[in-house]
Protein backbone atom coordinates (compact mmCIF):
# COMPACT_ATOMS: atom_id res chain seq x y z
CA UNK A 1 0.00 0.00 0.00
CA UNK A 2 1.34 3.42 -1.01
CA UNK A 3 1.59 5.63 1.98
CA UNK A 4 -1.73 7.77 3.20
CA UNK A 5 -1.68 11.41 3.19
CA UNK A 6 0.93 12.71 5.14
CA UNK A 7 2.12 16.03 4.73
CA UNK A 8 5.32 14.80 1.96
CA UNK A 9 2.60 12.76 -0.44
CA UNK A 10 -0.05 15.67 -1.77
CA UNK A 11 2.24 16.31 -4.12
CA UNK A 12 1.89 12.52 -5.20
CA UNK A 13 -1.28 12.21 -4.99
CA UNK A 14 -1.58 15.22 -7.56
CA UNK A 15 0.73 13.83 -9.88
CA UNK A 16 -1.48 10.02 -9.46
CA UNK A 17 -4.55 12.40 -9.84
CA UNK A 18 -3.41 13.53 -13.27
CA UNK A 19 -2.10 10.78 -14.73
CA UNK A 20 -5.56 8.94 -13.92
CA UNK A 21 -7.33 11.48 -15.97
CA UNK A 22 -7.29 9.37 -19.15
CA UNK A 23 -7.84 6.18 -17.97
CA UNK A 24 -10.47 6.53 -14.82
CA UNK A 25 -13.84 6.06 -16.32
CA UNK A 26 -16.62 8.62 -15.58
CA UNK A 27 -19.08 8.05 -12.39
CA UNK A 28 -22.35 6.45 -13.61
CA UNK A 29 -25.61 5.99 -11.99
CA UNK A 30 -25.20 2.33 -12.05
CA UNK A 31 -21.73 2.28 -10.62
CA UNK A 32 -22.36 -0.51 -7.75
CA UNK A 33 -21.88 0.88 -3.95
CA UNK A 34 -19.60 -1.53 -2.09
CA UNK A 35 -20.71 -2.28 1.82
CA UNK A 36 -18.63 -3.10 4.94
CA UNK A 37 -17.39 -6.85 4.76
CA UNK A 38 -16.01 -9.14 1.66
CA UNK A 39 -17.91 -8.99 -2.05
CA UNK A 40 -16.93 -10.99 -4.69
CA UNK A 41 -16.31 -8.64 -8.05
CA UNK A 42 -14.59 -9.59 -11.71
CA UNK A 43 -10.85 -8.18 -12.42
CA UNK A 44 -11.80 -5.60 -15.06
CA UNK A 45 -11.37 -6.80 -18.39
CA UNK A 46 -11.23 -3.90 -20.92
CA UNK A 47 -11.61 -0.90 -18.74
CA UNK A 48 -10.60 0.08 -15.49
CA UNK A 49 -13.81 -0.43 -12.64
CA UNK A 50 -15.56 2.32 -10.45
CA UNK A 51 -17.45 1.13 -7.08
CA UNK A 52 -18.55 3.94 -4.45
CA UNK A 53 -18.46 4.58 -1.25
CA UNK A 54 -21.06 6.20 1.08
CA UNK A 55 -19.39 7.32 4.38
CA UNK A 56 -21.68 7.28 7.45
CA UNK A 57 -19.44 9.41 9.86
CA UNK A 58 -17.68 12.74 8.67
CA UNK A 59 -13.69 11.85 9.87
CA UNK A 60 -14.66 8.13 9.40
CA UNK A 61 -11.50 6.13 7.53
CA UNK A 62 -12.15 3.45 4.66
CA UNK A 63 -9.82 0.72 4.22
CA UNK A 64 -9.94 -1.50 1.05
CA UNK A 65 -8.44 -4.63 0.27
CA UNK A 66 -8.46 -6.76 -2.95
CA UNK A 67 -7.34 -10.65 -2.88
CA UNK A 68 -7.34 -13.07 -5.91
CA UNK A 69 -5.46 -15.97 -6.96
CA UNK A 70 -3.46 -15.10 -10.03
CA UNK A 71 -2.39 -16.58 -13.38
CA UNK A 72 0.92 -16.34 -11.92
CA UNK A 73 3.06 -16.15 -15.18
CA UNK A 74 4.29 -12.86 -14.46
CA UNK A 75 5.79 -10.59 -12.34
CA UNK A 76 6.09 -6.47 -11.29
CA UNK A 77 2.68 -4.80 -10.59
CA UNK A 78 -0.06 -6.70 -11.22
CA UNK A 79 -3.29 -4.24 -10.62
CA UNK A 80 -3.88 -1.00 -8.76
CA UNK A 81 -6.72 -0.09 -6.54
CA UNK A 82 -7.20 3.95 -5.69
CA UNK A 83 -9.23 5.76 -3.92
CA UNK A 84 -10.63 9.49 -4.76
CA UNK A 85 -13.34 11.85 -4.50
CA UNK A 86 -14.14 11.24 -8.05
CA UNK A 87 -13.82 8.27 -10.37
CA UNK A 88 -11.15 10.00 -12.04
CA UNK A 89 -9.27 11.22 -8.94
CA UNK A 90 -6.56 9.10 -7.15
CA UNK A 91 -5.90 11.44 -4.28
CA UNK A 92 -7.28 9.47 -1.64
CA UNK A 93 -5.02 6.67 -1.60
CA UNK A 94 -3.35 3.93 -4.29
CA UNK A 95 -1.64 0.55 -3.57
CA UNK A 96 -1.22 -2.22 -5.80
CA UNK A 97 -0.12 -5.68 -6.21
CA UNK A 98 3.15 -6.69 -6.68
CA UNK A 99 3.58 -9.83 -7.93
CA UNK A 100 7.60 -10.64 -6.78
CA UNK A 101 7.85 -14.44 -8.26
CA UNK A 102 7.12 -16.15 -11.75
CA UNK A 103 5.68 -19.21 -12.50
CA UNK A 104 4.12 -20.19 -9.22
CA UNK A 105 0.67 -21.94 -10.21
CA UNK A 106 -1.52 -19.89 -8.26
CA UNK A 107 0.13 -17.06 -6.68
CA UNK A 108 -2.19 -15.22 -3.75
CA UNK A 109 -2.05 -11.68 -4.97
CA UNK A 110 -3.43 -8.99 -2.25
CA UNK A 111 -2.78 -5.00 -2.12
CA UNK A 112 -4.64 -2.61 0.46
CA UNK A 113 -5.42 1.39 0.04
CA UNK A 114 -6.64 3.68 2.94
CA UNK A 115 -7.94 7.08 2.85
CA UNK A 116 -6.71 8.32 6.39
CA UNK A 117 -5.55 11.41 6.49
CA UNK A 118 -3.61 13.76 8.97
CA UNK A 119 -6.03 16.91 7.90
CA UNK A 120 -9.15 16.48 9.88
CA UNK A 121 -11.22 18.90 7.55
CA UNK A 122 -9.92 17.16 3.95
CA UNK A 123 -12.09 15.79 1.62
CA UNK A 124 -10.83 12.26 1.43
CA UNK A 125 -12.40 12.70 4.96
CA UNK A 126 -15.27 14.88 4.72
CA UNK A 127 -16.35 13.60 1.51
CA UNK A 128 -20.45 12.13 1.55
CA UNK A 129 -19.27 9.86 -1.23
CA UNK A 130 -15.99 8.44 -2.37
CA UNK A 131 -15.35 6.41 -5.93
CA UNK A 132 -13.15 3.10 -5.57
CA UNK A 133 -11.22 2.27 -9.03
CA UNK A 134 -9.85 -1.22 -9.65
CA UNK A 135 -7.89 -0.65 -12.60
CA UNK A 136 -6.76 -2.94 -15.70
CA UNK A 137 -4.85 -6.04 -14.92
CA UNK A 138 -0.85 -5.17 -16.36
CA UNK A 139 -1.16 -9.54 -17.14
CA UNK A 140 -3.93 -10.32 -19.74
CA UNK A 141 -4.48 -13.52 -18.19
CA UNK A 142 -5.89 -11.83 -15.16
CA UNK A 143 -8.22 -10.16 -16.38
CA UNK A 144 -11.81 -11.29 -16.15
CA UNK A 145 -10.65 -13.59 -13.34
CA UNK A 146 -12.46 -13.60 -10.05
CA UNK A 147 -11.52 -11.17 -7.01
CA UNK A 148 -12.95 -10.19 -3.52
CA UNK A 149 -13.14 -6.58 -2.71
CA UNK A 150 -12.42 -5.98 1.95
CA UNK A 151 -14.22 -3.44 2.63
CA UNK A 152 -13.87 -1.53 6.08
CA UNK A 153 -15.40 1.64 7.56
CA UNK A 154 -13.21 2.90 10.64
CA UNK A 155 -14.97 5.70 12.88
CA UNK A 156 -13.41 8.88 13.36
CA UNK A 157 -11.39 9.30 16.54
CA UNK A 158 -13.26 10.87 19.29
CA UNK A 159 -11.55 14.32 19.07
CA UNK A 160 -8.56 14.60 16.48
CA UNK A 161 -5.91 13.17 19.02
CA UNK A 162 -3.50 11.08 16.58
CA UNK A 163 -0.38 13.00 18.40
CA UNK A 164 -1.46 11.84 21.42
CA UNK A 165 -1.40 7.97 21.17
CA UNK A 166 1.46 6.16 22.75
CA UNK A 167 4.77 5.36 19.86
CA UNK A 168 4.58 1.40 20.29
CA UNK A 169 8.36 -0.51 20.85
CA UNK A 170 9.84 -2.28 18.43
CA UNK A 171 9.10 -5.97 18.61
CA UNK A 172 11.53 -8.17 19.77
CA UNK A 173 11.63 -11.88 18.28
CA UNK A 174 12.13 -14.83 20.65
CA UNK A 175 11.97 -18.66 19.16
CA UNK A 176 9.39 -21.06 20.40
CA UNK A 177 9.08 -24.24 20.88
CA UNK A 178 6.77 -26.57 18.99
CA UNK A 179 4.10 -28.61 20.67
CA UNK A 180 4.87 -31.91 19.67
CA UNK A 181 0.73 -32.55 20.60
CA UNK A 182 -0.03 -30.02 17.94
CA UNK A 183 -3.35 -31.13 16.27
CA UNK A 184 -4.03 -30.99 12.87
CA UNK A 185 -5.48 -27.24 11.09
CA UNK A 186 -7.18 -27.84 8.10
CA UNK A 187 -5.50 -24.17 6.53
CA UNK A 188 -7.12 -22.42 3.77
CA UNK A 189 -5.63 -21.45 0.50
CA UNK A 190 -6.73 -17.73 0.76
CA UNK A 191 -8.22 -15.09 3.11
CA UNK A 192 -11.69 -16.04 2.39
CA UNK A 193 -11.20 -19.52 3.85
CA UNK A 194 -8.89 -19.13 6.17
CA UNK A 195 -9.82 -20.78 9.55
CA UNK A 196 -9.20 -18.50 12.90
CA UNK A 197 -6.80 -19.92 15.25
CA UNK A 198 -5.71 -19.13 19.01
CA UNK A 199 -2.23 -18.76 19.99
CA UNK A 200 -0.09 -22.33 20.65
CA UNK A 201 0.81 -24.75 17.97
CA UNK A 202 -0.77 -26.11 14.92
CA UNK A 203 0.27 -29.10 12.17
CA UNK A 204 -0.21 -27.96 8.66
CA UNK A 205 -0.10 -29.91 5.57
CA UNK A 206 1.95 -27.57 2.54
CA UNK A 207 2.04 -28.09 -0.65
CA UNK A 208 4.82 -26.36 -3.39
CA UNK A 209 3.67 -23.40 -4.87
CA UNK A 210 0.60 -22.82 -2.53
CA UNK A 211 -0.05 -20.67 0.68
CA UNK A 212 -1.43 -22.27 3.34
CA UNK A 213 -3.62 -19.46 4.89
CA UNK A 214 -4.57 -19.22 8.70
CA UNK A 215 -5.99 -16.51 10.59
CA UNK A 216 -4.86 -15.25 14.52
CA UNK A 217 -6.78 -12.47 16.58
CA UNK A 218 -4.02 -9.51 16.84
CA UNK A 219 -5.45 -6.38 18.76
CA UNK A 220 -4.37 -2.56 19.56
CA UNK A 221 -0.80 -2.95 21.37
CA UNK A 222 -0.20 -6.50 20.31
CA UNK A 223 2.31 -8.28 17.82
CA UNK A 224 2.62 -11.62 16.47
CA UNK A 225 5.07 -14.18 16.24
CA UNK A 226 5.01 -17.02 13.85
CA UNK A 227 7.01 -19.97 13.63
CA UNK A 228 7.44 -22.79 11.61
CA UNK A 229 8.79 -26.37 12.46
CA UNK A 230 9.72 -29.43 10.15
CA UNK A 231 10.91 -27.71 6.51
CA UNK A 232 14.11 -25.87 6.36
CA UNK A 233 12.43 -24.38 3.12
CA UNK A 234 9.16 -23.07 4.51
CA UNK A 235 8.38 -19.48 4.07
CA UNK A 236 5.95 -17.01 6.56
CA UNK A 237 4.58 -13.71 5.46
CA UNK A 238 2.10 -11.99 8.10
CA UNK A 239 -0.84 -9.93 6.67
CA UNK A 240 -2.91 -7.57 8.59
CA UNK A 241 -6.90 -7.41 8.50
CA UNK A 242 -7.26 -5.34 5.31
CA UNK A 243 -3.85 -7.40 3.61
CA UNK A 244 -1.35 -5.36 4.01
CA UNK A 245 2.11 -6.74 4.60
CA UNK A 246 3.08 -6.48 7.75
CA UNK A 247 6.33 -8.01 8.90
CA UNK A 248 8.96 -6.66 11.33
CA UNK A 249 11.26 -9.34 11.30
CA UNK A 250 11.90 -12.43 9.03
CA UNK A 251 14.16 -15.43 8.76
CA UNK A 252 14.31 -19.03 7.93
CA UNK A 253 10.92 -20.69 8.29
CA UNK A 254 9.58 -17.47 11.16
CA UNK A 255 8.17 -13.91 11.18
CA UNK A 256 7.10 -11.21 13.60
CA UNK A 257 4.07 -8.55 12.83
CA UNK A 258 4.57 -5.07 14.23
CA UNK A 259 2.67 -4.33 17.28
CA UNK A 260 -0.78 -2.42 16.25
CA UNK A 261 -0.41 1.10 16.31
CA UNK A 262 -2.96 3.81 14.56
CA UNK A 263 0.24 5.67 14.49
CA UNK A 264 1.89 3.22 11.59
CA UNK A 265 -1.01 4.83 8.77
CA UNK A 266 1.69 8.05 8.84
CA UNK A 267 5.05 5.88 8.31
CA UNK A 268 6.29 5.59 4.83
CA UNK A 269 7.63 2.26 5.79
CA UNK A 270 5.30 -0.40 3.58
CA UNK A 271 5.57 -3.44 5.70
CA UNK A 272 3.74 -1.38 8.55
CA UNK A 273 0.58 -0.90 6.46
CA UNK A 274 -1.08 -4.26 8.07
CA UNK A 275 0.06 -3.28 11.39
CA UNK A 276 -2.47 0.15 11.95
CA UNK A 277 -5.93 -1.86 12.37
CA UNK A 278 -6.22 -4.20 14.93
CA UNK A 279 -8.35 -7.65 13.99
CA UNK A 280 -7.68 -11.07 11.91
CA UNK A 281 -3.86 -11.25 10.54
CA UNK A 282 -3.24 -13.62 8.18
CA UNK A 283 -0.28 -16.08 8.27
CA UNK A 284 0.53 -17.38 4.97
CA UNK A 285 3.15 -20.60 5.10
CA UNK A 286 4.71 -21.67 1.64
CA UNK A 287 7.34 -23.90 0.51
CA UNK A 288 9.10 -23.20 -2.95
CA UNK A 289 8.43 -24.35 -6.31
CA UNK A 290 9.95 -28.01 -6.37
CA UNK A 291 9.87 -28.72 -2.91
CA UNK A 292 9.02 -31.97 -1.30
CA UNK A 293 5.48 -31.85 0.35
CA UNK A 294 5.88 -31.72 4.25
CA UNK A 295 3.40 -31.40 7.59
CA UNK A 296 4.83 -28.54 9.61
CA UNK A 297 3.89 -27.23 12.86
CA UNK A 298 3.33 -23.75 12.95
CA UNK A 299 3.52 -22.34 16.44
CA UNK A 300 2.02 -18.74 16.75
CA UNK A 301 2.12 -16.48 19.80
CA UNK A 302 -0.09 -13.10 20.30
CA UNK A 303 2.16 -11.00 22.67
CA UNK A 304 0.95 -7.71 24.70
CA UNK A 305 -2.50 -6.69 25.86
CA UNK A 306 -4.13 -3.55 24.51
CA UNK A 307 -2.95 -0.24 26.31
CA UNK A 308 -2.69 3.37 25.96
CA UNK A 309 -2.65 2.89 22.16
CA UNK A 310 -6.37 1.87 21.94
CA UNK A 311 -7.67 4.64 19.89
CA UNK A 312 -10.18 6.61 21.12
CA UNK A 313 -13.16 6.07 18.37
CA UNK A 314 -15.82 9.11 18.68
CA UNK A 315 -18.59 8.01 15.91
CA UNK A 316 -20.05 5.37 14.04
CA UNK A 317 -18.44 2.70 11.97
CA UNK A 318 -17.57 -0.69 11.80
CA UNK A 319 -14.28 -2.26 12.48
CA UNK A 320 -13.19 -5.55 11.38
CA UNK A 321 -12.00 -7.30 14.42
CA UNK A 322 -13.03 -10.91 13.22
CA UNK A 323 -16.06 -13.57 13.94
CA UNK A 324 -14.94 -15.90 16.50
CA UNK A 325 -13.46 -15.74 19.73
CA UNK A 326 -10.03 -17.34 19.63
CA UNK A 327 -10.29 -20.58 22.09
CA UNK A 328 -7.31 -20.06 25.31
CA UNK A 329 -3.88 -21.43 24.01
CA UNK A 330 -0.63 -21.31 25.19
CA UNK A 331 2.85 -21.89 23.29
CA UNK A 332 5.76 -22.61 24.77
CA UNK A 333 8.56 -20.66 24.96
CA UNK A 334 12.11 -21.52 24.44
CA UNK A 335 13.91 -21.33 28.27
CA UNK A 336 17.20 -20.18 29.33
CA UNK A 337 19.91 -22.49 30.84
CA UNK A 338 18.01 -22.61 34.61
CA UNK A 339 14.93 -23.70 32.99
CA UNK A 340 12.46 -20.56 33.30
CA UNK A 341 11.04 -19.09 30.14
CA UNK A 342 12.99 -16.43 28.13
CA UNK A 343 9.66 -14.10 28.25
CA UNK A 344 5.86 -14.45 29.82
CA UNK A 345 3.69 -15.38 27.78
CA UNK A 346 0.50 -13.34 27.60
CA UNK A 347 -2.58 -15.40 27.22
CA UNK A 348 -4.95 -15.18 24.49
CA UNK A 349 -8.13 -14.57 27.02
CA UNK A 350 -7.80 -10.95 26.31
CA UNK A 351 -8.29 -11.27 22.70
CA UNK A 352 -11.42 -12.94 23.01
CA UNK A 353 -12.97 -9.45 24.53
CA UNK A 354 -10.80 -7.12 21.70
CA UNK A 355 -14.04 -7.00 20.00
CA UNK A 356 -15.58 -5.15 22.80
CA UNK A 357 -12.27 -3.13 24.03
CA UNK A 358 -12.07 -1.97 20.22
CA UNK A 359 -15.07 -0.75 19.75
CA UNK A 360 -16.55 0.59 22.52
CA UNK A 361 -15.26 4.24 23.18
CA UNK A 362 -13.10 4.80 25.56
CA UNK A 363 -14.27 8.17 27.37
CA UNK A 364 -13.07 7.17 30.71
CA UNK A 365 -9.03 7.93 29.68
CA UNK A 366 -8.19 10.92 29.83
CA UNK A 367 -5.59 12.72 27.13
CA UNK A 368 -5.55 15.79 27.89
CA UNK A 369 -7.97 17.11 25.35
Amino acid sequence: MDRPLGALTRLLAVLLTASALLAAPPARAEDPTLVPGSQPITLPADAPATFRLQRTATGSTFHVGLWYVGAGDSVGEGVRVTIGTTPADTGCGSGAVFRPTLGEPAPLLTTTVSTWTDQPDHPCGTAEELFVTVGLPSDPADRGRAATLVVEEEPPLSTYAFDLLREPAAPTWRPLAADPSAEPARAGTTPADAPLVAAGSHQVALRAGRPAVLAVAVGWDQSLRVQVDGSAEATVKILGPLLGEDVASSGPGRAQSHVTSYLHRDSFDPTRAGASLAGDHYVLVELPLGATPAKVTVTLAVDGVPGDGVPDYGGPGRVHTGTVAPTESKPTESKGDDGTPVAMWVGAGALAVLGVVVLTRRGARVRGR
